[in-house]
């Protein structure tokens, strides 16, 4: 989805809601911003609200699960290198 969004009175962006769920955004996300000339990039931000635990021979996420595809998430896992 492409669109043109104007800056409001204070020199906000507003991203419709649309727009939001195109990019799979939800609400209160928060938002990694860079920027280089000519172009402004906004990406979500790792969920960082759980911790890995142990359950018997298991590690186990405690947080919220992220909104990514499976097959996305499962090619990540593959390239994966710390």
């Amino acid at each position: 989805m492409k669109t043109t969004v104007e800056l409001d009175a204070s020199n906000r962006i507003v991203l419709s809601r649309e727009l939001r769920r195109a990019a799979g955004i939800p609400r209160r996300q928060r938002l990694r911003v860079s920027a280089t000339p000519g172009r402004i990039v906004l990406e979500m931000e790792a969920n960082t609200s759980g911790r890995i635990i142990k359950r018997g021979k298991l590690k186990v996420w405690t947080g919220a699960v992220p909104v990514t595809p499976i097959e996305e998430a499962v090619e990540q896992s593959r390239h994966y290198t710390r």
